[in-house]
């Protein structure tokens, strides 16, 4: 017989999932693979599960997309994480995977000047981190510039360079798709190529 454990048992996956994590976002437009989850709600890409999994616990308020009630289920079984709106969460999920369109940058959780560590991060899952129009980086943790090409809607560069304005607060922002990671800090600029 076989019983479901909680959370991410295997501490193996789980450091190597938190390492994957925080290269990304030491290195901004990398894209870094993910160890893969045996069961995860079916509307959930590999990479947002295990990353739910690895960074949220049950004093972590979470936005989930409303119509999605089997990662809701199976989010707070596995973490105790509370629901919560977005404007208040400290990790939101969206994406086109989920029915929901990406949330206003500036409507989520930013930090203050005292505690910018206070802002929210989003988890966007997107269709593909290739096939979008390119984007230029610069920043901390790149060389030069990175170029990457993900599906983000039109609206998004505006949006980030409206919130570099801000730094140090602003939202730091986790593409993912299929099993695959990249991150981009809100201290990364970015332009269109």
């Amino acid at each position: 017989m076989s019983v479901l454990l909680p959370g991410l048992a295997d501490s193996h996956m789980a450091q190597a999932t938190f390492r994957a994590i925080l290269d990304a976002i030491a290195h901004p437009g990398r894209r870094y693979g993910l160890p893969r989850l045996a069961q995860a709600p079916g509307s959930l890409s590999p990479a947002a599960a295990i990353t739910l999994l690895t960074l949220v616990d049950a004093t972590t308020p979470v936005a989930l997309p409303e119509a999605d009630r089997d990662t809701a289920a199976w989010l707070t079984f596995h973490t105790g994480a509370p629901a919560a709106p977005a404007e208040v969460a400290a990790f939101v999920l969206a994406g086109p995977a989920h029915g929901s369109a990406r949330p206003v940058l500036a409507s989520l959780r930013q930090g203050t000047f005292d505690a910018p560590e206070a802002s929210a991060t989003l988890l966007l899952d997107i269709a593909s981190l290739t096939d979008g129009a390119p984007l230029t980086l610069s920043g901390p943790g790149i060389a030069h510039t990175q170029t990457i090409a993900p599906t983000l809607d039109a609206a998004f560069v505006a949006e980030w360079q409206q919130q570099g304005a801000l730094f140090p607060r602003g939202v730091d922002v986790f593409l993912l798709c299929g099993a695959e990671i990249v991150g981009l800090p809100r201290s990364t600029c970015i332009t269109e190529a």
